[in-house]
């Protein structure tokens, strides 16, 4: 790397990486600290969706995120497309209620942690809930 790459490469970590260190950690002067971004402590989005009809609801199933973020899993949340219907567990599969029978719908699945929830996983197959 030439001198400019580094010198670039660095003002884009510390950039990227926390106003804190910037600020002298909060205004208290002295020596501050660069904390992760937020979205590395959030956890990866579950992998492996999958839904299967039921009557007027759905059972979403899937695999556990790559990683947690550092943070234990509190919970998962299934949002329904369309109509944004959400449902919440501890684990898969998760059942989503209230779904209108004959219409198509996909699911995303995000899971959260002490810090917040991650990114959705990407949609699950298509299915149409019937009686």
């Amino acid at each position: 790397m030439t001198g400019r790459a580094i010198a670039i490469t660095i003002l884009a970590v510390l950039i990227v990486t926390s106003t804190s260190f910037a600020m002298g950690g909060g205004g208290g002067g002295g020596v501050g600290t660069v904390s992760p971004p937020v979205d590395l402590l959030l956890p990866d989005p579950p992998r492996n969706v999958s839904a299967t009809a039921g009557n007027a609801s759905a059972t979403v199933s899937f695999e556990r995120p790559k990683s947690d973020g550092g943070n234990r899993i509190t919970g998962y949340t299934v949002i329904s497309h369309p109509e944004g219907m959400r449902a919440t567990g501890k684990e898969s599969p998760i059942t989503i209620r209230g779904l209108t029978n004959g219409k198509e719908y996909t699911f995303t699945v995000s899971a959260g942690n002490s810090v917040g929830t991650g990114v959705a996983s990407e949609p699950s197959n298509r299915v149409k809930p019937h009686e």
